[in-house]
């Protein structure tokens, strides 16, 4: 493992840790910590590796953050995630690069539908979800009127699954690197 890479695992350590306080405390992620790592993040890669390719340099984290951020994309302009969300997954794509971008799309989808599932047993919202899906399926087949009840919305800060994730997916690559 290269300085480079310590450096840049640090600095989105830091990023993640202070993104999970304030996810969980205030229901926000910060741009001023994400666009300083996502700008970092790309000026180290063209600084050490130059321009590179899909697994190097610029365009790897170019690349990489763009495609984990837009996982997310879907999710915030439907209201159910909010946009702080998707610009710290750019900087973890945009540190991690291709093709360990890949284990933390994986491992950070993993973490957040344990942590989901763990929310609404602690809740005890289970069967109250359920139910939900199933009037939002109605929904859409025409079966009932948009106006039908539906559940509370629950806050699930998604910036732990995306640390937790992007950690696992650290290691997988730090054990893979030797």
């Amino acid at each position: 493992m290269t300085s480079t890479h310590i450096a840049l695992w640090t600095a989105l350590g830091v990023a993640l840790v202070i993104s999970v306080a304030t996810d969980v405390l205030r229901r926000q992620i910060l741009d001023v910590v994400t666009y300083p790592l996502v700008a970092m993040a790309l000026g180290v890669r063209l600084w050490a590796e130059g321009v590179g390719d899909l697994e190097s340099g610029l365009v790897s984290g170019v690349v990489s953050g763009a495609g984990l951020a837009l996982m997310l994309v879907p999710a915030a302009v439907g209201g159910k995630m909010g946009w702080g969300d998707v610009k710290l997954m750019a900087g973890v794509g945009a540190v991690l690069g291709f093709p360990a971008v890949l284990a933390a799309a994986a491992f950070i989808s993993l973490v957040g539908a344990l942590q989901a599932v763990v929310t609404l047993l602690w809740h005890g919202a289970v069967w109250e979800t359920l139910a939900e899906v199933v009037r939002r399926w109605a929904v859409k087949a025409r079966l009932i009127n948009e106006g039908a009840a539906s559940g509370p919305r629950r806050h699930i800060p998604y910036g732990v699954a995306i640390a937790l994730g992007t950690f696992w997916a650290m290691w997988w690559q730090h054990d893979r690197l030797g």
